[in-house]
Parts: structure tokens; sequence; C-alpha cells
């Protein structure tokens, strides 16, 4: 009867631990906090040697992303994990950039569309597609 009421107890207990950063968009937006570095850029299939190493941060639901050389651009973001892919929403200045994104540990793969498309469904950027691919590593 001990072991039995043992069970029961942690099995109760497992039961009220909360889930990880990957469960609802609170938890995946906390999972994104942070800075990133962009290891690989690409437009319209081409690469973007200009992001190579540019900083992407997370605050909150607001994000920056500065590149090495020219200007930041500062936006909002807005998320739905609950897609299969997730998608993101990159507001900037006024417009929506429609995309998909997949957090794998310290790697963070996003692919976007940038001329006001239709979401992407794969992470590709195919010439002419008018589409970004980038792949980030968290800052250390």
């Amino acid at each position: 009867m001990d072991n039995l009421i043992r069970v029961a107890s942690v099995s109760c207990a497992v039961l009220l631990i909360p889930f990880g950063p990957a469960r609802g968009a609170e938890g995946v937006q906390a999972a994104l906090q942070g800075k990133w570095i962009v290891e690989a850029f690409q437009y319209n299939g081409g690469p973007g040697e200009m992001m190579k190493e540019a900083v992407r941060e997370f605050k909150d639901n607001k994000y920056t992303l500065t590149p090495k050389a020219g200007d930041v651009i500062e936006g909002t973001i807005k998320l739905d994990p609950s897609q299969e892919p997730k998608t993101i929403d990159l507001e900037i200045n006024g417009r929506t950039l429609k995309g998909i994104y997949e957090v794998d540990g310290d790697m963070l793969k996003m692919s976007y569309t940038l001329n006001d498309g239709e979401r992407p469904t794969d992470f590709a950027s195919k010439p002419d597609s008018g589409q970004i691919l980038v792949t980030h590593k968290r800052a250390k």
C-alpha cells in the first residue's frame, strides 16, 4: 500500500510541474528572448553577406536586427506555435513580414517573405521567391 501511495504522489507531482518553454506562445516567446547571431542569410536563393554576423535581439514582443554595417531594424513579433510549422509575424514600419520559425536548442531558423507574399511553408529561399532564410545561433 505504501508503494501505491508513493506512486500516486509522484504522479500527481509530475502533473503539477509546469511544462518547458515549448508550451504556448508565452513559453516560445520566452525561449526566443536574448541575442542571436546570424550564421547564414539567404534572399531569393543567394547569400546575404551583409547580414552575416548581424545580431538579432528579442526582448518581450519586440526585436532588433543590427547588421555589421547599416541601420538597425526594429519591430515587433507575433508568434503562433500552434501552427505547423510555427508562424511568426515581424512588424516593421507598418509592414507585416509573414514567416515561420523553428527553435532547436541554441539554433533558431526563420524563413519569411519580404515582399508581402504568402507565408512560406518550408525553410528555403529559392530564386525569385522573395523569401528570406536565416539561421541564427544563440549568443553566449
